[in-house]
Order: structure tokens, then C-alpha cells, then sequence
């Protein structure tokens, strides 16, 4: 039988037990993560899938009698095609919270679910995150709210903020404040 070796004499545990809470420590690590990634993506679903039902008709035809059709609808020019996939959606993420390397983990975050992101850039400090999207993308914007995770507010873009660097070719533009 062999005994766990003794500490050493300045009270460094061993290096098999260091190794052992690393490893604890990293595993705890990627199950935070990874329960973090799943709630990510059950609120965006939750908030897509809001969106995403057009079929007033097919609830009310539960309501009809049997055999009865149902009145038929004049057509329209005007067609629309819904909230747009993540993927056709290009963001740009601007770091104003005053801390450094705030933009780019963002901008993979956004990356990994799935938008098109441009260069994370930079501006001066803001107290509030903000999420502003051109006109049209109110769906989008709320749904790029939920899978940023920052208590941010869908607000439209300031003509300041047309001054930071590739604002122009941007869908939406996330602005990290420093709350």
C-alpha cells in the first residue's frame, strides 16, 4: 500500500493534486460554458419562434364547420418575407465600455450563432449597451439583443454613431457600454 505523498515543507500541495484541481477547475469551466451556450440558444429560439407564426388562418380554422371553406384572401402586391436567418444579418460590434478586448469575443459569440460579422472596432466610452439595426430589422434587432446576453436596448442609430468605422455596410451595430 503506498501513502499520497506529503506536502511539501512551504504547504505547496503536490504536483498530482495542483494537476487534479486544474482539472476539476477546468471542467467546471466547460460545463459553465457550455449550460451558458445552451441558454443562449433557447432564448434565441424563444424569441424567433415568437416571430415566426404567421398561420392566424390555420387557428381559426379548428373553429369552422366541418365542409365550410374558408373566405379566400385577395392577393397584394406588397409581400413580405419575415424576420431574416441570423446568417443574412451582418453586425458590427463596437467596444465603448472603457475596458480593453470587450468587441472581438463579442463579435466570435455572434459569429458562432450563426451572423456575419464585419472588424470589431472601437469608440468612446458609453454608459449603456445598445443594439441598432437599419430600418426595417426591428425582428432582428431583437433577436441580436438576446444572443449578445448584455442588458442592451434597441435603440435606432444616432448620427454619431454613422461616424464609426463600417457603420455603412452593417445590418445592425452592437455598442458594449460599460454597464
Amino acid at each position: 500500500m503506498t501513502l499520497p505523498p506529503e506536502p511539501s515543507p512551504g504547504g505547496t500541495p503536490p504536483a498530482r493534486a495542483r494537476a487534479s484541481r486544474s482539472f476539476v477547475m477546468s471542467l467546471v469551466g466547460a460545463a459553465a460554458r457550455g449550460t451558458g451556450l445552451i441558454a443562449l440558444a433557447v432564448a434565441i429560439g424563444v424569441v424567433l419562434l415568437q416571430y415566426s407564426d404567421h398561420s392566424k388562418d390555420q387557428l381559426s380554422a379548428a373553429k369552422r364547420p366541418i365542409g365550410v371553406a374558408p373566405a379566400p384572401v385577395e392577393s397584394t402586391t406588397t409581400t413580405s418575407t419575415g424576420p431574416r436567418t441570423a446568417a443574412q444579418v451582418s453586425v458590427l460590434v463596437i467596444n465603448a465600455s472603457g475596458r480593453a478586448n470587450q468587441a472581438r469575443p463579442m463579435a466570435e459569440r455572434l459569429k458562432v450563432v450563426g451572423y456575419r460579422t464585419l472588424e470589431p472596432g472601437n469608440a468612446p466610452k458609453r454608459p449603456a449597451s445598445t443594439v441598432g439595426c437599419r430600418a426595417g430589422l426591428d425582428h432582428e434587432a431583437l433577436a441580436l439583443v438576446a444572443a449578445t446576453g448584455l442588458p442592451a436596448k434597441v435603440e435606432s442609430l444616432s448620427p454619431a454613431d454613422a461616424a464609426l468605422p463600417n457603420v455603412a455596410v452593417a445590418d445592425c451595430v452592437v455598442i458594449i457600454g460599460s454597464q
